[in-house]
């Protein structure tokens, strides 16, 4: 197979690791029995199954599951099948069904670079090629041949942590299928588990040290722990070891098409900064005050370390470029960003032009907006000042869903399928999937955390069966034409077209929505709607001119943000304010 390597690695017993005895009061299973744990729904009656508090689960032993419970059964590689594992000391069944991969050479070059590096003795490395150019294929094959090499002499097989985006009914889909199809030629197989950065916390013990050791991690969409002051960030950095002494921790691979807004953010590289620069890893644990000492025009605001007042974009690429280099110039390289081999995506204006008194309800609802953020600006309230900035964009999203249906229902017509990107839920989501509906246009919606099957909704569209999909989701999912499905088939070759319904202020957000229908080689079309005549128009200029003037985000620049902060007076918040989407997806 073209570009592979292989590494040869001490072999091992094919034995997972031994169970724990288990205690009087918990199930046993006799010869030839498994101890089933079940993932029974609140509210459900699962006959035959018995709570375990031990384990927060139902359980049933038997040589197999009976029909009446086999949609109870845990998933391969999630948390609970992990579990599972342990407490019979043999792995589960595997998934069925699945149609096998084959890399291209560019997933293949791009295991290489990450084996390399991991061989090298360095403890992370950074994939940031572009969205929809098949990280996932690239990250399975690395990190399998990592891990099996870490596992040496081991009687216990290697263990490889992957922590996904949102919304898990999706994303841990898409790697359970892609694990499963992904056949790396070895015999032996690592113990995977993929979790949401929700579950994180699950793998820490009381005392806050990791309850389970791994070889390799994955960050899967790694822009979600740029910011330390979280739950989950705290939760990975623990399980990942990030304390420890290079030698002594597990590699990890961040993968992301847009690592961060400036190279502050870069706080999920810390321990790997700290190896290039010949220091511990503590010493990095504040890594915009490190990038600080060398020079950077960093400054710390509201706890948040971001660009120096009066840094021009010249300066900030520079800065950029600078962190770039102490990744991509190390031997052997520590990053790798690949743009995608079919170009750009392509994203155009889409002017709405509001009647007489739709302009007015937008000037009346600017002004409230600008009354509250006044109001808020006095009293230096963050929370006040985001408030406001939410419901003027819900509001003024809102006036143009008329429009936006129009041209979705047109663009059916025209023999096209259509993504819907909307950051809100009641005030964009909702009303454009109704309206659509009562025409008589099928919609999926990929939107409400939790009213819906997501990846059932997101198989309706890519059948052929939903003519629009409607999201709020930023990454993580597959709406491109031809997707080759998990059973084998493949999603319908409709040409894709989309429009991003909100202007979002995110260089990092939009660029992951356009990689939604653009990507796997599918060009997907997109336009950004904004009402002529208003500050949507102004501040769509500015994203359009900021996003064709840096097509790699590595490190990228925040002049749009810092411009779009000045048309909405809200340059006193905090640069992330700006950056955040609506309600979750």
């Amino acid at each position: 197979m073209p570009g592979r390597r292989r590494k040869p690695a001490a072999r091992r017993s094919s034995g997972t690791r031994t169970a724990r005895r288990p205690a009087a009061d918990l199930p046993v299973a006799g010869p030839g029995e498994r101890i089933w744990l079940l993932d029974v729904p609140y509210g459900t009656t699962a006959v035959g199954a018995r709570w375990v508090p031990q384990w927060k689960a139902f359980a049933h032993v038997a040589v197999t599951l009976p029909e009446s419970l086999a949609e109870f059964a845990s998933k391969p590689f999630s948390y609970q099948r992990w579990i599972e594992d342990d407490v019979n000391g043999r792995p589960g069944p595997p998934a069925h069904g699945i149609a096998p991969k084959q890399p291209r050479r560019q997933q293949y070059e791009g295991a290489d670079a990450i084996i390399a590096a991991a061989e090298s003795g360095a403890r992370q490395f950074l994939l940031a090629d572009a969205p929809g150019t098949g990280k996932t294929i690239t990250l399975i094959m690395a990190a399998t041949e990592i891990a099996l090499s870490r596992a040496g002499g081991r009687t216990e097989p290697p263990r490889i942590l992957v922590a996904v985006d949102r919304p898990v009914g999706i994303t841990v889909p898409h790697w359970r299928t892609s694990i499963a199809a992904v056949d790396t030629g070895d015999p032996r197989t690592p113990r995977w588990l993929v979790i949401s950065p929700d579950q994180l916390t699950k793998l820490l013990a009381g005392n806050g040290r990791p309850r389970f050791s791994f070889d390799v991690i994955i960050l899967d969409e790694a822009q979600l722990y740029r910011h330390l002051d979280t739950k989950r960030v705290t939760a990975m950095r623990r399980v990942a070891r990030y304390a420890d002494a290079h030698e002594g921790a597990p590699f990890v691979i961040a993968a992301t098409a847009t690592p961060a807004h400036n190279p502050a953010e870069l706080t999920y590289l810390g321990p790997v900064l700290a190896q290039v620069h010949g220091q511990r890893a503590g010493d990095w644990s504040d890594v915009g005050a490190r990038m600080q000492e060398v020079g950077l025009p960093l400054e710390q605001q509201y706890r948040k370390w971001t660009w120096a007042p009066g840094t021009t974009g010249a300066d900030q690429q520079a800065a950029a470029q600078t962190v770039r280099r102490w990744l991509t110039d190390h031997n052997p390289a520590l990053m790798l960003h690949r743009p995608a081999e079919w170009g750009e995506a392509p994203l155009e204006p889409m002017p709405v032009e509001l009647d007489a008194a739709e302009h007015q309800q937008y000037q009346s609802e600017w002004a409230i907006f600008r009354r509250e953020m006044d109001l808020a600006r006095v009293g230096r309230s963050t929370a006040k000042g985001r408030a406001a900035i939410m419901r003027f964009r819900q509001k003024a999203g809102m006036i143009r869903v008329p429009y936006t249906v129009d041209w979705a229902a047109n663009q059916v017509k025209a023999g096209r399928q259509v993504v819907i990107s909307v950051e809100f839920v009641s005030t964009a989501a909702d009303p454009i999937a109704e309206a659509l509906a009562d025409k008589g246009i099928e919609v999926a919606r990929i939107y409400g955390s939790g009213r819906y099957d997501v990846e059932a909704e997101r198989l309706r569209f890519q059948r052929g069966q939903a003519q629009v999909c409607v999201f709020t989701v930023t990454s993580s999912i597959s709406l491109h034409a031809g997707e080759m499905l998990a059973d084998g088939t493949s999603a319908t070759d409709t040409p894709r077209v989309g429009v991003l319904h909100q202007p979002g202020y995110s260089g990092i957000a939009t660029r992951q929505r356009l990689g939604r229908i653009h990507r796997d080689g599918q060009v997907g079309e997109w336009w950004l709607a904004f009402a002529e005549g208003t500050v949507e128009e102004q501040i769509t200029g500015t994203l359009l001119d900021r996003l064709r003037a840096t097509s790699d985000l590595v490190g990228g620049d925040t002049t749009a943000l810092q411009s779009i902060a000045e048309m909405l007076g809200a340059q006193w918040l905090p640069e992330q304010v700006l950056g955040e989407t609506g309600e979750p997806g």
